[in-house]
């Protein structure tokens, strides 16, 4: 089941809000150092995308007495060095948008970055690692966090059988591909009906929008 956003709030998500000056330049810092060869550029990105997006990897259950720099040095910059998540992002660029044929190969990399951190902090970090993902490949990955999926569900509830069948034979975190099946059953639904064509930001500013709404609604 779908319920249709209005007009008003489609048209909401097209303008540019103050924060998307940031995005930008968090866009622009995985362009340019797309690859993860070097331990600076790793921990840059690393950082900053999780602080900002209050998704930090230092957030994990095994800290014990480890400072956070040494944990970037010594552990992040190292685990992303010896990955494959160079082979997966490069897998996918060939990719100008998201459709149901490369939907399996997007969710196998994201499960693939949530694994590898999952070793490393002992956490599921599959915000981080969709917020991580998106800024390198921005037109294949939605942004999963706790407003997005609010704002998702007031849309909503079900997917198509189709969708649900590729989630079942992908390996993935089934959280997320749910999530990322919604969106891309939202967004096709969305240019179907109104001729808007919706990018993967935009989809997001107008779910945390709505979910911001709803918050503030319940304060009342």
């Amino acid at each position: 089941m779908i319920i249709f956003p209005t007009k008003q709030q489609i048209n909401n998500a097209l303008q540019n809000p103050p924060w998307d000056f940031g995005k930008q330049i968090l866009y622009d810092l995985c362009r340019k150092n797309f690859r993860h060869d070097q331990d600076d550029v790793i921990i840059a990105k690393v950082l900053f995308i999780g602080r900002i997006y209050a998704a930090a990897v230092e957030r994990r259950r095994n800290k014990q007495d480890e400072i956070n720099d040494n944990f970037y040095v010594d552990t992040i910059a190292p685990t992303f060095k010896k990955s494959d998540i160079d082979n997966h992002l490069n897998d996918l660029k060939k990719y100008k948008t998201i459709t149901s044929d490369n939907i399996k190969q997007i969710l196998q990399t994201h499960y693939y970055l949530t694994e590898l951190l999952r070793d490393i902090t002992d956490l599921n970090k599959r915000s981080f690692a969709s917020k991580y993902l998106h800024f390198h490949l921005p037109d294949l990955f939605f942004i999963y966090d706790s407003r997005a999926v609010t704002g998702m569900r007031s849309f909503v509830s079900s997917i198509p059988n189709e969708l649900d069948k590729i989630i079942k034979d992908a390996e993935c975190d089934i959280e997320y591909a749910k999530f990322f099946c919604r969106c891309f059953y939202f967004r096709k639904e969305i240019q179907d009906k109104f001729d808007m064509d919706l990018k993967t930001r935009q989809l997001d500013n107008m779910l945390v929008e709505i979910a911001n709404r709803m918050s503030v609604e319940k304060l009342k």
